[in-house]
């Protein structure tokens, strides 16, 4: 009896596994989910300043220059010049002015002025570029953003 017991409740936490995967790729959070498995690697100019650059896995480079839709908060960082970013945390705590690390914000370049309230969730699409080489911007980029419009 214990057997049979044991023996189904494998199959149940077998099944819903399963669920929980297919669920995923519509989750709020994949993308960011997948952005956030980037590392760093610390390394020291000519100069002896130390620089940190982001090492991207295969999975991170495969999603470079493709679209993708990212739900979040933006947060600016110039107004007169309408520079703004994304983040995956509202602005007490995102990447800026809390403990979250440069894997949960994403550069906006935006195709058209993006209209955007403090704190208010957004939804945004546009092509991932990913930044290797300067320690002057995001490590992610997000070219041509859009409001994203579900089809």
């Amino acid at each position: 009896m214990k057997l049979k017991f044991i023996f189904g409740l494998l199959i149940l936490l077998g099944l819903s596994y399963q669920v929980q995967a297919q669920h995923d790729k519509d989750d709020d959070l994949y993308y960011w989910k997948i952005l956030s498995k980037v590392q760093k690697k610390t390394t020291f100019t000519d100069d002896g300043e130390i620089i940190t650059t982001p090492v991207f896995s295969k999975v991170i480079e495969n999603l470079e220059g493709k679209d993708i839709i990212l739900k979040g908060y933006v947060i600016p960082a110039d107004l007169t010049g309408g520079v703004m970013s994304l983040s995956a945390f509202p602005y007490s705590s995102c990447f800026f002015c809390g403990g979250a690390g440069p894997e949960s914000v994403v550069e906006i370049k935006a195709a058209t002025p993006i209209i955007y309230r403090l704190d208010k969730f957004i939804v945004l699409q546009g092509k991932l570029k990913l930044n290797r080489t300067d320690p002057l911007r995001l490590m992610y980029i997000l070219e041509d953003a859009t409001y994203y419009v579900e089809k």
